[in-house]
């Protein structure tokens, strides 16, 4: 397992609560494999070890990234598409480029997210427009339509395995109803 890391040598290395859970695996399950030889089971020095790598591995397995169905050899070309700025692909200027934007549109999309927005997003897999807004500064200047706001939802469930919540027009009209009458 290979950590996502940062491009300066002094700065930390950021893992994810995936990437955790499978160190904190590895490890579990290397220790039970090598916790069969010693008769008495572990020297009382490294009970309160295992038992927090234990007990942050079960509150991580029961967390959103914990239950879905991310793959860690998935998480690169994830976090490339989250960080990417948006780009369109109209900005080309030779007709062989053009071409290769056509073609490769997909791999185009970027949503410019920050590391730590990254971080959040990978951590927490948001499945509705609420989520997202609370991870994701200034979502409404950045990504102002709904429309891809719903499509990056969507992006998310594809690696997690989670369903997305859509959106309902009807009910934000008649909470906007309610608060006006509300007012008067």
């Amino acid at each position: 397992m290979e950590p996502l890391k940062s491009g300066d040598a002094h700065a930390p290395a950021l893992l994810t609560n995936l990437e955790v859970m499978d160190l904190l695996q590895e490890r579990l399950a290397a220790r039970s494999d090598a916790s069969s030889s010693p008769p008495d089971g572990t020297p009382l020095s490294f009970q309160s070890r295992d038992w927090i790598e234990q007990t942050v591995f079960d509150y991580l397995k029961s967390s959103p990234a914990g239950s879905s169905e991310v793959k860690l050899n998935d998480m690169p070309k994830l976090v490339k598409t989250l960080r990417r700025e948006p780009s369109v692909a109209t900005t080309a200027s030779s007709d062989t480029h053009d071409v290769e934007l056509d073609e490769s549109t997909d791999n185009l999309k970027g949503y410019g997210l920050t590391t730590a927005e990254t971080l959040q997003v990978l951590n927490h897999l948001p499945t509705s427009l609420v989520e997202l807004h609370l991870l994701v500064e200034d979502l409404e200047k950045r990504i102002p339509e709904e429309e891809k706001q719903m499509e990056f939802l969507r992006l998310l469930a594809q690696y997690s395995g989670m369903d997305v919540e859509e959106a309902a027009d009807g009910e934000e009209e008649d909470e906007e109803e309610g608060a006006d009458d509300m007012e008067e």
